[in-house]
């Protein structure tokens, strides 16, 4: 019931502090880090971390081929952003911020009702700033190092957007092609210029309220928390 993480790199070790700080993280669907690991020497190695058995990468979900395989429905979509929902909510509450909310980041249980949260020990916290940070979830109107829990939300409506639709909100065929660019200038599938590809799952099976949400958030460059 516990997982090990070994720095093969002790100098990129996460600062004790730092664990002290992400241990106010009360959900147990957080996976943080616990105790801290020592080689003979005395010197931090690693830190321990519960161990969560029986799951997929979120973004498997993503996918048709893995739906159909595991007969995984489009109505279990909503619990689970629900579940993420409420455990980004108990984050910003212990004062911490995820900022690296991308979709590879978190596991699902083989029941598809649980989500959990890894890779924990790039949050920000109070004393020490976030590691990393994928380019397809960053929120293009905050500067680096000026997250917010704001920031957060949208890096968390890019992921669960995925969830339902199986598409980038900006993906898409467009006459501006990049990524970054189609971000930065509010070019979403809620375009009316912007072709989805068909193997999309149809967007009219997202709640009204979340799909307002999101086309407030990626079409207007509004920022908000999610309904």
């Amino acid at each position: 019931s516990t997982a090990y993480k070994i720095y093969a790199e002790p100098t990129r070790m996460i600062p004790e502090g730092k664990i002290r700080e992400l241990s106010v993280i009360s959900d147990p669907n957080v996976i943080k880090p616990e105790a801290v690991l020592t080689d003979k020497g005395g010197s931090c190695i690693g830190y321990t971390m519960r161990f969560v058995t029986d799951t997929h990468p979120l973004c498997r979900l993503f996918t048709l081929a893995f739906r159909n395989r595991t007969n995984f429905v489009q109505g279990n979509v909503t619990p689970l952003v629900q579940n993420m929902q409420k455990s980004v909510c108990n984050v910003h509450n212990s004062g911490a911020l995820i900022v690296d909310l991308n979709e590879m980041n978190f596991l699902v249980n083989s029941a598809f009702n649980e989500v959990y949260f890894i890779d924990v020990d790039s949050y920000q916290t109070k004393s020490f700033p976030a590691t990393a940070l994928m380019a397809s979830v960053r929120d293009w109107k905050t500067p680096l190092g000026k997250f917010t829990e704001l920031s957060d939300w949208f890096s968390f409506a890019v992921v669960s957007f995925q969830l339902y639709a199986g598409i980038h909100p900006f993906k898409g065929k467009h006459s501006v092609k990049g990524l970054e660019e189609r971000m930065q200038q509010n070019i979403s599938v809620f375009n009316s210029n912007v072709q989805a590809p068909k193997v999309c799952f149809p967007f009219d099976a997202i709640p009204q309220a979340y799909r307002n949400w999101y086309k407030a958030v990626f079409e207007d460059g509004i920022r908000a928390e999610p309904p």
